[in-house]
């Protein structure tokens, strides 16, 4: 019998095994590389594409961050300049410190004076010539570059700046004073005055001394100059000035020969006069000093001799030194005067100043003795003496006393005085140093005294009338300020309102409230006979 025949089995797949891949059936090898070579080509025109892209994006996107950098930071551009100075990549504070120091500091503008065929260069501060760089505003100015406009132009002023540079304008301040001021003082270094002809002692003879030609410097011009073009004198570093010309007022001498030959052969005598202390001074000028004071100037009928005022200064300087500390002679207000006097052959007689002073408080001193013993008004010591307390002084306390010259502000007459004694109650009268006349008067009582002190005449007046007594003083020479704005002075006797006399027949012992009373004949006498600028001396 045969067997049952037995179904063919179904073909087995590979078991699978979690981790183990299957096996599969091996590819042809033409198949392949065909696939193979199709992925290459296509990853490596990947990577050129991307490259293109990257060159072309790169400089953009380098670019956006650079704009984007200076734009945060507010800083200056690269390639940004002032004039000659490099300002890019600064903040506007350390630019102007940069700026500050190169144009204003550090750097100089060179003054070239021509004087004939001769050239003089002096350096100068730009400051000095009124030009100042305004440092802040020219940085501001520079970081103005490629900020605060749209985005294309911001960008486009970056590229410029950074490729080929960007260069702002300086701003420049023109000063004219300080420039004016600055020019004067070159002038003073540069000029060459004229000198006239002269004449000279030397050897003991009188002999010419010639003319020479003189340069200076004209200001005015100079000052247009740098004020037409302030900001190119400024960039250049030089001013190119010119000396003009100047022509001596005197080039011959020999028709002021005899003058000077005349005022050298006479004694000329130096005299001063001491008010204070009623001294009269004398110094003589040795023919060889007045040599050297001579000078001749240009008049209408030809030369004239003059005296050099600089000269006779030093003279005056030199004998004030010899007056001791409190005196002196004021040299320079006076040589003016006194050289025309002597060019003249007329007699000037300077007075003798006194300087302030101080005092030192003594036990039981009051400012009203302190006063009396100094001969200044009480009121003045105060105003000198700002904030002090006069019921608060102690010994050992210094306070400041007035010059006495305050109570001589009229010219002295030096040869007429009147001498006062309250002690006396006596008024004497001098002239040329001798006694005139004596007369009895009458000063102020205790509770309004006269004041001792040198003083002088001051004001006139027929008949004064003081409202405070109900008082017409005929006759009344005013002399000093008893306090600000009430005068005290000489007068006939008064008269009430009423028309009574007073103090008729009483003269002789204190009755005013602080005048000096005579009676009306010597009162009229005197009131013609003591012009403006008498002395009058009170004494204790």
């Amino acid at each position: 019998m045969r067997p049952a025949q037995q179904p063919t089995p179904p073909a087995r797949t590979p078991p699978y095994y979690p981790g183990k891949p299957a096996q599969q059936a091996p590819r042809r090898p033409g198949i392949l590389r065909a696939g193979a070579l199709d992925v290459a080509a296509n990853m490596a025109k990947l990577a050129i594409l991307a490259g293109l892209l990257f060159l072309l994006v790169a400089p953009f996107v380098g670019a956006l961050g650079f704009y984007a950098y200076y734009q945060a930071n507010g800083r200056i551009l690269p390639g940004v300049r002032a004039g000659e100075t490099r300002v890019g990549g600064l903040s506007v504070y350390d630019a102007a410190v940069r700026l500050n120091s190169n144009w204003n500091l550090e750097r100089d503008i060179v003054v070239g004076v021509l004087s004939g065929d001769q050239i003089q260069t002096l350096p100068v501060a730009p400051a000095d010539l009124g030009l100042t760089l305004d440092s802040l505003q020219t940085a501001q100015n520079a970081q103005e570059v490629g900020h605060g406009q749209d985005f294309f132009s911001e960008l486009s002023q970056l590229y410029t700046s950074v490729r080929s540079g960007w260069e702002v304008p300086l701003e420049v301040n023109f000063d004219p004073q300080a420039s004016r001021a600055g020019l004067e003082s070159i002038a003073s270094v540069v000029d060459q005055p004229a000198q006239d002809a002269n004449l000279r002692i030397e050897g003991g003879e009188l002999v010419a001394i010639p003319a020479h030609d003189g340069r200076v410097l004209d200001v005015d011009s100079a000052l247009a100059t740098i004020e037409a073009d302030p900001l190119g004198v400024f960039l250049n570093g030089a001013l190119p000035l010119v000396l003009e010309p100047v022509e001596p007022r005197v080039r011959d001498v020999s028709g002021a020969r005899d003058q000077a030959e005349a005022l050298l052969s006479r004694q000329v005598r130096v005299k001063a006069y001491d008010p204070i202390n009623d001294e009269h001074l004398e110094w003589e000028v040795p023919r060889a000093t007045l040599g050297q004071w001579l000078a001749v100037e240009p008049g209408d009928g030809g030369p004239q001799v003059a005296l050099q005022p600089g000269k006779v200064s030093e003279f005056l300087a030199g004998r004030s030194a010899e007056l001791g500390e409190e005196r002196y002679l004021d040299a320079e207000a006076d040589a003016g005067p006194l050289a025309k006097a002597i060019a003249q052959g007329k007699d000037l007689t300077l007075q003798v100043r006194h300087h302030p002073t101080t005092y030192e408080v003594k036990s039981g001193d009051t400012l009203l003795k302190i006063s009396w013993r100094v001969g200044i008004p009480l009121w003045r010591i105060l105003d000198a003496n700002p904030g002090m307390d006069p019921e608060n002084l102690w010994a050992g306390r210094e306070i400041n006393i007035p010059s006495v010259d305050d109570l001589l502000p009229y010219p002295v007459v030096p040869d007429k005085r009147i001498v006062i004694s309250i002690e006396e109650q006596r008024l004497r009268v001098y002239k040329n140093g001798k006694l005139q006349s004596e007369h009895v008067i009458s000063t102020g009582i205790d509770r309004s005294p006269t004041q001792p002190g040198v003083f002088q005449i001051q004001t006139h007046d027929p008949e004064a009338y003081a409202s405070v007594w109900d008082l017409y003083m005929p006759d009344f020479l005013g002399i000093y300020e008893a306090w600000p704005g009430f005068m005290n002075g000489l007068h006939g006797l008064p008269t009430l309102s009423n028309g009574k006399r007073l103090w008729d027949g009483v003269l002789g012992r204190p009755v005013s409230y602080g005048c000096i009373v005579l009676d009306l004949e010597t009162s009229a006498w005197i009131y013609d006979w003591a012009e403006r600028g008498v002395v009058v001396e009170i004494r204790p």
